[in-house]
């Protein structure tokens, strides 16, 4: 099923460079900045950038995640770039330190092989992807995902993120596969993917308000007095992942501890926004 614009893979990205030109900026790319920070904070932990082979699926023209990295003094060991549209590499990389080590521009990470890499990925990230492809797809390219992954390595780990599709609010007009929370929880476990956490990343106050705590929201109403509701749409997300317009998951190869349903069946149908949306069972 091709989305409103007629693309059954949608290509567009958002560019924080020309968000700022704004100066009130949205929720999605406060969403963006907060994803590539966890990241960052992440790999600080235990000196893990050090010894990180990164696989950024799908990171835009722009490759932010690589700029991030490399401004706050955490440049992985390697980092490698593939996406289906267009990359180029930063002018800001031209006389750095470091620069990424390799980009596949035009490519679709389903048909990159593990031979093609350099390194073995220890860190694979997938931001705002997987609603821009098909259910099939997106299936494929999470088991892409998981073969990539240096089974040598115990800790290593894939960051996604994707909208929670509610039926009721619809999917974005650009986006032509929307998933809902746990039918995604059920196809990424189904793979073999243990789920080592999840964050939401922003999300609707009234969506989350009736989960929250009288602290919770006595706090949230307090700094509303300060921040405008972009602002407070991804503060309190991390805590609600379920019931968040977007979700971040950290992913792994160890052992699995199933968190989701076994069977796609026991979800709510349909399970995507696509007309494909039973493809999503693989």
């Amino acid at each position: 099923m091709a989305n409103k614009q007629g693309k059954s893979i949608d290509k567009t990205y958002l560019s924080l460079d020309k968000a700022e030109e704004r100066g009130l900026i949205h929720r999605d790319y406060i969403a963006h900045c907060l994803r590539w920070s966890h990241v960052t904070m992440y790999l600080r932990q235990k000196s893990r950038w050090k010894s990180a082979n990164i696989l950024d699926i799908g990171p835009g023209k722009e490759l932010p995640l690589a700029k991030t990295l490399y401004v706050n003094r955490t440049p992985p060991k390697s980092y490698t770039a593939v996406d289906v549209s267009k990359l180029e590499m930063p002018a800001m990389f031209d006389k750095a330190s470091w620069q990424p080590t390799k980009l596949y521009p035009s490519t679709d990470v389903c048909d990159l092989s593990a031979s093609e890499l350099d390194n073995a990925p220890n860190i694979i990230t997938c931001f705002e992807v997987l609603e821009h492809v098909e259910p099939e797809h997106s299936v494929r390219m999470l088991k892409k995902m998981y073969n990539l992954l240096d089974g040598g390595d115990p800790n290593a780990v894939v960051f996604i993120s994707t909208p929670n599709w509610d039926p009721h609010v619809g999917a974005a007009g650009n986006h032509v596969n929307e998933m809902r929370h746990t039918a995604l929880g059920v196809a990424i476990e189904k793979i073999g993917f243990n789920i080592e956490a999840r964050y939401g990343t922003f999300a609707s106050q009234r969506d989350i308000k009736p989960f929250m705590t009288e602290e919770e929201l006595d706090i949230m109403n307090r700094l509303k007095e300060y921040y405008d509701s972009n602002y407070i749409s991804t503060l309190f997300a991390p805590l609600f992942p379920e019931q968040s317009r977007n979700c971040i998951w950290r992913l792994s190869r160890q052992e699995q501890k199933r968190k989701y349903p076994e069977y796609m069946s026991e979800v709510d149908e349909p399970w995507t926004s696509s007309e494909h949306w039973k493809d999503l069972n693989g």
